[in-house]
């Protein structure tokens, strides 16, 4: 069994690959992949280079990660499913081989950046800031420089070698949630406490997306998420990103589905799945 993830290790896609496999797949015999990007990850699951890629798609303080739905939005979106979700509590910590005067830059992924503002500016005012694709790519460029700090897990410090000056720096305590991909064709089997996923497109007219969401409405089905996202058709045109409570083979999902088919352009159903238990 091998599965692909943000790299390189130390991240908190790894961190979520471990709750995965150990709470809801129960695999003894696996194999991580590390990949640069969520576009990589997502592509070597269409490719079956591997048998699962797990991303993030929310977090609590920062919403939504664009480059996720725009993966689960693509011409692609069809040939994959999303088999399962995790809950990751994040604790950010401030990693840096020396004092907090010699900092001159601070590297991390952008939502890591986003959810530091306020510790940022009260610590390090001035300094300057720069995205990466990963914390834990973070980590291991600050481990070496004597300039560069990182903000990465307590795990990325331990693995690359680099002292934590300051821990939980985040603004407010979150959680980010990802989502597992598969292009098995395998769906979950229902649980009783399960979570489906769609993609629509909308036929223009007023009252549209009204007329979408009162289909759940109707029939009392919680929707948890409703994200847009441009179809890149054209200016102010969009897509729209649902998570409905229940499961595909749940006659109520069945019969709003099917009521949403008629009014909608598009329908993808992106998967059906087991809702993530909180830690």
């Amino acid at each position: 069994m091998e599965i692909g993830i943000l790299g390189p290790e130390g991240t908190f896609s790894e961190t979520a690959a471990m709750l995965w496999l150990d709470e809801g797949a129960r695999i003894d015999k696996f194999a991580l992949r590390y990949y640069d990007t969520i576009f990589d990850v997502s592509e070597s699951v269409l490719k079956k280079e591997v048998d699962y890629g797990i991303v993030p798609i929310e977090n609590s303080l920062e919403g939504s990660v664009g480059d996720t739905l725009d993966v689960l939005s693509s011409e692609n979106a069809n040939e994959m499913q999303i088999v399962g979700e995790v809950l990751v509590p994040i604790r950010i910590c401030l990693l840096f081989n020396g004092s907090f005067t010699e900092i001159k830059k601070i590297v991390s992924r952008h939502h890591a950046l986003a959810q530091c503002k306020q510790f940022i500016r009260e610590r390090l005012k001035g300094v300057a800031l720069k995205a990466m694709n990963s914390t834990a790519g973070a980590a291991k460029l600050a481990a070496q420089s004597e300039q560069i700090a990182a903000l990465a897990s307590v795990e990325a410090a331990k693995r690359y070698g680099v002292n934590i000056l300051a821990e939980d720096v985040q603004d407010k305590d979150s959680v980010t949630r990802f989502v597992v991909l598969s292009s098995s064709g395998i769906k979950a089997a229902p649980t009783g406490k399960d979570k489906t996923s769609i993609l629509i497109y909308l036929k223009e007219r007023p009252g549209a997306l009204y007329e979408v969401l009162g289909e759940f409405a109707l029939r009392g089905l919680n929707l948890t998420k409703i994200e847009s996202r441009p179809s890149k058709r054209a200016l102010g045109d969009y897509m729209f990103y649902l998570d409905c409570e229940g499961h595909l083979e749940e006659a109520e999902i069945k019969e709003a589905l099917k009521g949403v088919e008629k009014k909608a352009a598009m329908l993808i159903i992106l998967g059906t799945y087991p809702i993530a238990r909180r830690k």
